[in-house]
């Protein structure tokens, strides 16, 4: 479309992409002004009911004269292209502008209230817009606010078509006939059910985005659009003010009543909203409502007597800040004790619990060839292996409240939450199902996760919270939410836990113990985990690499509320990464981890017709760095890899290990960086649009594009296909895995599904085969678990599985037949036709975590991770 002209209208640039179409800014050749142009494709034009609500929504903005709506021009046709134009509205959208807290009150009001009227306008004319969000309100570089995109406008008298004839939920926009219309987060709970709507579905709509202007937080949330939309028709959300108690609470009752599920008790019009919002407005001007505590005037209280009383108040609030700020909520300066080394031990020793003297510690380690849990005097050197009976593996030992028992984690029986005397006697299986068990202050129950993780970047479908009784085994539902690795507080009101909330951050939210709505502690981009109550209460340590190093945080807090006091504090330890924390029940002792790990990329030679390796690897990478291997590029003369770490970047490096070329540099996640099959771009995956999406750039750093707009998804992985016509990637929310074109914008394609395993697990792709034939990659259940190597054959949409244990990667080679598979510390060859497997390499100093061969297949480059780890203790008698 660039540089085309549509009858008097030159097309300059792309602006961005609407409902249904692009939108361009063109030059009215005839006016000399410029205008905006929106097309719809001619592709869709052929679609009847699509150009009829392309139709429609010309018809519904030109039905209306409001300064807050934009304006139309002309609806037009030209060399079979359908467009429209209208007013050049330059700004932001409202969901770039919103910050993590919400607006401030009178910048919130000078949006709410033209917002307000626009909508209300629009009703007056008998159109229901349908799809009120962020991302359709603008605010120009003058500061006047715009109501976009009326694609899926309902005029008077149409009726919406009932959701019955369709089981598809909606994603983004679905507007096919007979589905569900809208964008789910803001749908009212009318439309959510496909039922027909009236103008006060758009208030309900309006009340969501009022909601996150004054919060930041959207009030309906859930892991999939289908739970998003189970909590739009039964949840109610958490009160504005129980949020930010600062906000007046005239303003929370007014959004609650936008939010309001039965029609007749909503608002009847836009303009009462209206009303009501200046009201407010006058009010907070004279002074009779303000920002604070005092957020309304009580029944009976005259205007003068108020005003005395703030600031009567307001002297209180001085002086009480500074009694505060003398005491628990000032910043307590580095934690004075001694550092000692308690384990000296090849290999890894993790996740330590002390008993709650701080006298013995318990912890996991590999030293007997399996995972075990052992018990350590606090100042002795003999270990003794409480899990010696079993060759199963047990992880993640803790203490209960009286040192009397352990409760653990296991593989033995077929895995679950087991519980042990402090010697390791009477072994004893509570659950077939969780990770990472914490007592309960009195004993009487343990709290667990769904779902295991390898450390805090490697996560894999949504963990739920659960409580089993540790007399009778009965086990109870916490929280439907993503979470793993809880600790109870000491008084036994809340759960702490970190989580993948949402567009891929690590943060720290507590719970209340019986359940209910959580709270987040932190909701910034660094990697927060393993959160670990002080013994009062009063303080919640977690690790963290905010500091720049995995290291030691704590932050005040509310136990009862979960309110967060004051901001995170670094309690800087001598680690250069530290890992999984735990503190005496007596306060004296704190132990974890210190991990040393290394990534770096090795090649060695490998003969592909007789299958075997020549010579010893070598590195290509070197140093204290961790790279992870992506592929080698198509002429074979450069490898992509990518850091992890305190920045994951992308980088590209030639065979012999010179020309190292870092590709971006900032503070996103990007990851898994593989080449195009022309070698011309280098796609990977990352968060820096706010959720996971595929990006793709070239190989001297420059053109960066985002490749996918999946918003309801985060997509991971970023597969080519071998001709490269298609690419493969997972929605990590749902398992699902999708093909998709990467030469079509997202929002004219449809992309493909990939059918479901067994009982709803999927795969994660890997790598296509060179036949175009088949996918391998990680399989996984349902519940995010891991099921070894899987294989999918497009012809007969169906999946093979291959159970190797430790399986962490694998690349075709070129017959398309056979795999060369990374499997712990070793490689090997594995025909997928007879099912015979060969081992080709051993690499005893650590692991292999990716692996990838030369377009001829006389290389094969692989990531080499090495790992030590010690438990140390931090004294504080």
């Amino acid at each position: 479309m660039l540089g085309k002209t549509l009858n008097h209208y030159k097309v300059l640039e792309k602006l961005g992409r609407g409902g249904m179409g692009e939108v361009f800014v063109a030059e009215d050749t005839k006016l000399g002004r410029k205008v905006a142009l929106k097309t719809l494709p001619s592709h869709l034009a052929d679609n009847d009911e699509l150009l009829q609500r392309f139709e429609r929504e010309a018809k519904a903005i030109a039905a209306l004269s409001h300064p807050n709506i934009v304006t139309i021009h002309s609806v037009e046709e030209a060399d079979g292209v359908h467009f429209m134009t209208m007013e050049l509205v330059r700004g932001k959208t409202l969901s770039e502008l919103i910050p993590p807290r919400g607006f401030a009150l009178n910048k919130f009001l000078d949006i709410a209230i033209p917002l307000a009227d626009a909508v209300a306008s629009a009703h007056d004319q008998g159109i229901t817009h349908r799809d009120l969000k962020p991302d359709n309100i603008m605010v120009t570089d003058e500061g006047r606010v715009k109501i976009l995109d009326f694609g899926l406008a309902k005029l008077r008298h149409e009726i919406l078509p009932s959701s019955s004839d369709s089981s598809n939920l909606p994603t983004e926009h679905m507007t096919q006939e007979g589905r569900i219309m809208g964008t789910v987060a803001y749908m009212s709970p009318e439309q959510a059910e496909g039922k027909t709507v009236d103008h006060r579905s758009d208030i309900f709509s309006l009340g969501t985005v009022l909601y996150q202007m004054t919060t930041g937080e959207k009030p309906f949330k859930g892991d999939s659009p289908g739970t998003v939309l189970s909590s739009i028709i039964r949840d109610t959300p958490a009160t504005l003010t129980g949020l930010k108690p600062e906000l007046p609470r005239e303003l929370g009752r007014i959004v609650k009543r936008c939010l309001v599920k039965d029609l007749e008790h909503r608002y009847q019009s836009s303009k009462d909203l209206r009303n009501d919002l200046e009201e407010l407005q006058q009010d907070v001007a004279s002074g009779e409502v303000f920002e604070g505590a005092l957020a309304a005037r009580p029944p009976g209280v005259k205007k003068g007597f108020l005003l005395a009383a703030v600031a009567a108040v307001a002297v209180l609030s001085v002086a009480t800040t500074y009694l505060l700020l003398r005491s628990e909520r000032q910043p307590q300066g580095p934690i004075q004790g001694t550092f000692s080394e308690l384990t000296t031990q090849a290999g890894e020793e993790l996740y330590p619990s002390l008993s709650p003297d701080g006298d013995f510690v318990v912890y996991m380690s590999e030293t007997s060839g399996n995972w075990d849990i052992y018990l350590q005097r606090v100042g002795g050197q003999k270990a003794i292996n409480l899990t010696e009976d079993s060759p199963a593996d047990d992880f993640t030992p803790a203490f209960s409240p009286n040192g009397e028992q352990i409760a653990f984690r296991s593989e033995r029986e077929g895995g679950g939450i087991f519980v042990m005397g402090a010697t390791g006697e009477s072994v004893r299986r509570l659950t077939d199902f969780g990770y990472h068990p914490a007592w309960s202050p009195d004993g009487e129950s343990l709290v667990f996760a769904e779902e295991g993780f390898p450390g805090p970047l490697q996560r894999a479908g949504i963990s739920q919270l659960w409580t089993v009784e540790v007399g009778s085994g009965e086990t109870r539902l916490i929280s439907e939410g993503d979470a793993v690795q809880p600790n109870w507080s000491p008084n036994g009101h809340r759960i702490a836990y970190w989580a993948v909330p949402e567009g891929g951050q690590r943060d720290i939210l507590t719970i209340a113990a019986e359940g209910g709505e959580s709270i987040r502690v932190t909701d910034d981009p660094p990697v927060d985990w393993n959160p670990v109550w002080s013994p009062d209460g009063s303080q919640l340590y977690f690790l963290s690499d905010r500091g720049g190093s995995m290291n030691l945080w704590r932050v005040p807090i509310d136990e009862t509320t979960g309110n967060v006091l004051g901001k995170p504090e670094p309690v800087t330890t001598p680690s250069p990464y530290v890992a999984h924390l735990d503190i005496s029940a007596n306060g004296d002792r704190l132990v974890y981890a210190s991990r040393i790990q290394t990534s770096n990329i090795q090649k060695v030679g490998f003969d592909p017709s007789e299958e075997e390796i020549l010579g010893q690897p070598v590195p290509v990478t070197r140093g204290s760095q961790t790279y992870t291997l992506g592929n080698a590029s198509p002429d074979g003369a450069w490898l992509s890899l990518s850091s992890s770490g305190t920045q994951e970047d992308i980088f590209v490096v030639q065979p012999d290990g010179t020309g190292l070329r870092q590709l971006t540099n900032d503070i996103y996640k990007d990851r898994i960086p593989l080449w195009s099959p022309d070698g011309e771009r280098i796609a990977f995956y990352s968060d820096r649009s706010g959720s996971y999406e595929i990006w793709t750039i070239r190989p001297d750093g420059s053109g960066l594009e985002q490749i996918t707009d999946s918003t309801e998804m985060d997509l991971l992985y970023n597969v080519w296909a071998p001709d490269g016509s298609r690419m493969a990637s997972v929605d990590a929310n749902t398992g699902i895995g999708y093909t998709f074109d990467p030469g079509i914008p997202w929002g004219e394609q449809q992309p493909q599904a990939l059918p479901p395993f067994a009982e709803g697990g999927g795969l994660d792709p890997l790598e296509w085969s060179p036949d175009g034939r088949r996918l391998a990659g990680v399989l996984r259940s349902s519940a995010g678990q891991y099921l070894g190597l899987g294989i999918f054959s497009f012809e007969s949409q169906s999946y093979e599985t291959f159970e190797w244990d430790g399986y962490a990667g694998s690349t075709w080679m070129h017959n398309s037949r056979r795999l060369v598979l990374a499997v712990e510390e070793k490689l090997f060859v594995f025909d997928t036709r007879s099912k015979e497997s060969r081992e080709l390499l051993a690499t005893p100093e650590g692991s292999i975590t990716w692996v990838s061969l030369s377009p001829d297949d006389r290389t094969i480059y692989f990531s080499l991770e090495t790992q030590e780890a010690d438990i140390w203790l931090l004294d504080l008698k």
